[in-house]
């Protein structure tokens, strides 16, 4: 196996480095902690160092030359692919590599160019510390820059200042700082926490964004509570699914939605509902719901909420949908606006059951259906609610 060796980036700065001198040729023996080459970048000459124990293969890069970040400067054929020595033998050969690091670090620092040249500027020793075991064999920048910190704070401090990503430059430093002082510099200076968005939420804005540009409008009723309250068996999101369901089968325009310069049609209601798991909104869709009975959608629902649960919604899962449901009618919130998800036709939201009825916030897109129809929808809902017959019907088709 061949470990390649590099350009290193010495400073933030640096998009290239020249090469000043190969200290090392083609089929030398190197260790770990051996100085290969000189490297000039912006700012200063830093040596470059192998972290591997074999034999230079091969010089990418001439004297002289400049070359960007990252490239390749040299190949290294580790002593393990030369010797072809047995498992046995690799074993006894890494506890005498490790050897090798603890004897070298007590002659020569062993750390990256940016490692040493970030210790040189806070004034701080890589060897000695690598010898009292305060620093890893190799050295990286990050080695460095958490060794400094723990000087000054705490864990439970530094904690903190990565969440809030706070400078420690700026924190005036008197002895060692423990969490209770870095809550009291971020209270003193009224500074934000800031983090970064999950990509669960990511998608859940673009969706929002998509929304927003639509010509959306709502109306706003009441359905009959009484029937739901009778045979309440199955609850009121179930009844509610397959109430819009049949609804949704005598209006075209809401089993509707747009792409491009089509709109598409579907046969059977598509129904997507809002559900929530540790402040997270998914919209799982329940497909076909107009030719489902009341335990398969009550089935269907509960194994959705396993998968919001247990954020094991597959992407099949989440889309398909003609129309939504949000229902917070159990949080006794009496009324509220969903916004459509995603290519829906509309969404109807549902508030809490007060004297006998419900309330109903229908939000449509104008595109699709317009206001006259949408009333239509609304008065047919009402009466579907109104119909004891349907409830009975529905109880005996289970």
């Amino acid at each position: 196996m061949v470990y390649e060796i590099f350009m290193p980036q010495l400073s933030d700065s640096m998009d290239e480095g020249k090469l000043i001198k190969w200290m090392v040729k083609v089929n030398d023996k190197v260790k770990i902690g051996d100085v290969i080459a000189e490297v000039e970048s912006d700012k200063a000459i830093m040596e470059v160092q192998c972290f591997k124990n074999g034999v230079v293969e091969g010089l990418y890069i001439k004297e002289g030359e400049s070359a960007p970040v990252g490239t390749v400067m040299a190949g290294i054929l580790l002593d393990k692919e030369i010797s072809g020595l047995s498992e046995g033998l690799k074993q006894e050969e890494e506890l005498e590599e490790k050897t090798v690091e603890v004897e070298y670090s007590l002659t020569k620092a062993i750390a990256s160019p940016k490692a040493r040249l970030l210790a040189q500027t806070l004034d701080m020793n890589i060897q000695a510390l690598q010898d009292i075991h305060k620093l890893p064999v190799p050295s990286h920048e990050k080695d460095i820059v958490y060794y400094h910190k723990k000087k000054f704070f705490t864990l439970r401090a530094l904690l903190l200042i990565d969440e809030y990503g706070l400078d420690i430059n700026e924190i005036q430093v008197q002895g060692k700082q423990d969490s209770f002082a870095v809550l009291e510099y971020i209270k003193n200076k009224n500074i934000s926490i800031k983090r970064k968005i999950p990509s669960f939420q990511k998608a859940l804005i673009k969706n929002l964004d998509k929304s927003a540009l639509r010509a959306v409008y709502h109306i706003y009723d009441y359905m009959d509570a009484r029937y739901f309250e009778k045979y309440s068996r199955y609850g009121v999101t179930v009844w509610l699914m397959k109430i819009f369901a049949r609804a949704m089968m005598d209006f075209e325009g809401f089993r509707s939605s747009i792409k491009d310069d089509f709109i598409y049609t579907c046969v059977n209601a598509h129904i997507s509902i809002a559900m929530q798991e540790d402040k997270k909104l998914f919209m799982p869709v329940l497909k076909d719901v107009n030719l489902l009975d009341l335990q398969s959608i009550k089935d269907k629902l509960r194994e959705h909420q396993r998968k919001v649960q247990t954020l094991s919604l597959s992407l099949e899962d989440m889309q398909g949908s003609n129309f939504g449901l949000s229902n917070l009618g159990m949080t006794g919130i009496h009324r509220f606006d969903a916004m459509i998800n995603q290519d829906d036709s509309s969404i109807a939201a549902i508030g809490a059951s007060q004297e006998g009825r419900i309330s109903l916030t229908l939000s449509l897109d104008h595109r699709l259906i317009n206001g006259y129809e949408a009333a239509l929808f609304m008065q047919r809902v009402k009466e579907i609610c109104l119909e004891e017959e349907f409830f009975k019907e529905e109880i005996k088709n289970v």
